[in-house]
């Protein structure tokens, strides 16, 4: 691994930043798979994706610790090294909501009322989609870098950014949507359901926010 990111960082740091998001986009598909598990309420099940989404996230972190040793102190870059830091932070941080997610399922029995799981599952497949545009957003970076920060290259890149923020405000709607349906079943509840099913959506919406802040990141890097 330490191999593999130090010829990442030869080429480009965002060679780097990109492989650490495709660990991060693999964790983050495991997200549909846990909550159709938990809207049936197999346990079995929502222990195996839980250990996969925690093994996945174990794998993200190695990967960012990796960039992080290796990220030069004193050799010029196209970027500052504090603006890579923070975007690297970001980008690990979906990884660690989706990682939250999946405990808040794990520590209780909880069961999800039939008339929630239509906006619970729109919120979730929302959330990915706006994961899987900040991918398309990384993979692009590598020839931002190649190209010199080229204008053409900018406007490409700022384009792709846009569109996770359209998603991630896609997915608001669809957290708030979801919210206004659990308030309305609140009386048939219990009040620790009605709770922690709240903290869920909740990290599910921070998924698509830490996507949107590690866009912002990258268009703050682009101003420079």
């Amino acid at each position: 691994m330490k191999n593999i990111i130090a010829r990442l960082f030869w080429q480009s740091p965002f060679e780097a930043l990109h492989r650490h998001m495709l660990k991060v986009k693999e964790c983050t598909d495991m997200l549909k798979p846990l909550i159709e598990a938990f809207i049936l309420g197999d346990r079995t099940l929502i222990e195996e994706r839980v250990e996969r989404i925690s093994k996945l996230e174990h794998e993200a972190d190695i990967i960012k610790n990796e960039i992080r040793e290796h990220l030069p102190h004193h050799v010029f870059m196209p970027v500052d090294r504090s603006d890579i830091l923070r975007f690297l932070r970001e980008e690990d941080a979906i990884a660690d909501s989706v990682e939250d997610v999946a405990r808040l399922i794990e520590m209780r029995k909880t069961s999800v009322p039939q008339d929630l799981k239509e906006e619970l599952m729109e919120l979730v497949n929302k959330v990915g989609e706006t994961v899987k545009a900040l991918e398309n957003v990384t993979s692009e970076i590598k020839v931002l870098s190649q190209s010199s920060f080229s204008r053409s290259e900018e406007e490409k890149i700022s384009s792709l950014i846009k569109d996770v923020d359209k998603k991630e405000f896609e997915a608001d709607l669809l957290q708030q949507k979801a919210a206004k349906k659990l308030f309305s079943l609140e009386d048939k509840m219990d009040p620790t359901s009605v709770l922690l099913l709240m903290r869920i959506m909740g990290e599910v919406g921070s998924v698509a926010d830490h996507a949107q802040n590690t866009g912002d990141r990258l268009r703050c890097i682009i101003a420079r």
